[in-house]
């Protein structure tokens, strides 16, 4: 009975070395997939939720997958970090491993960070967006008047049609006596086109956060590996 007992406990501990080894590999590949597929410099971080993670495998479908990448360029648009979940995700283990494999996802959330620079360099020259009082805020020197004044304003953000839309709001003008604010609400104002984000992901809303513009999406039916995407469409900066 005692040989039965130290038998099974081997057994479990070998099961279970089995099963974060497999873990490990599985993710790592996904990892190696989803760099190639989308041309970046350095893999995502992914992780694979649920346990055991072997009768996933056996199964070929995953409860819940995260990928977390780096920088990422889409068309002339640099986004600073993806973080998508993907749910009830079909890939046997089989098909991760093979030289044309599938990973396919029922439905995706995600959060998308872009950088203010993004928005910045798309502003007059020698105005930048910093924090004050822990909110995002436009300011510098703008020509008005044939003069240089000091300006600034805070941003309002949405999504309009197949743009985000930047509005100032709050304008702040150095001492003058013409009435300029018309001039730099239009000079200040920023229109971005929305650029094909990876993953199939569609915009669902939109938030100026104090470190960068903090977009969120989801998706149906994702091809997180393979399928129509080809490489190039994303790629790192």
């Amino acid at each position: 009975m005692r040989k039965f007992l130290v038998f099974l406990v081997l057994l479990l501990i070998l099961l279970v070395v089995a099963d974060r080894g497999l873990h490990a590999a599985a993710q790592s590949e996904i990892a190696k997939r989803v760099s190639a597929q989308y041309e970046l410099a350095a893999e995502p971080a992914v992780t694979i939720g649920g346990i055991p993670f072997l009768t996933q495998a056996v199964g070929g479908n995953y409860s819940e997958i995260n990928i977390v990448t780096g920088a990422m360029n889409v068309g002339d648009v640099q986004l600073e970090r993806v973080d998508v979940t993907a749910y009830d995700v079909q890939a046997p283990l089989s098909e991760l491993m093979s030289s044309a494999p599938q990973a396919v996802a029922g439905r995706a959330e995600a959060t998308v960070k872009l950088p203010y620079s993004e928005l910045q360099k798309r502003l007059p020259e020698g105005i930048v967006i910093n924090n004050e009082g822990g909110e995002p805020r436009m300011s510098g020197d703008l020509s008005l008047g044939g003069f240089s004044r000091p300006v600034s304003a805070g941003l309002d953000i949405e999504v309009q049609g197949d743009s985000i839309a930047v509005t100032p709001v709050d304008v702040q003008i150095g001492e003058t006596d013409l009435n300029l604010g018309g001039q730099v609400e239009q000079r200040l104002a920023v229109s971005l086109p929305i650029p094909r984000l990876p993953f199939g992901l569609a915009i669902t809303g939109i938030e100026a956060k104090p470190g960068g513009v903090e977009v969120s999406a989801e998706a149906s039916d994702v091809q997180l590996i393979g399928g129509q995407e080809q490489q190039g469409q994303a790629q790192q900066g």
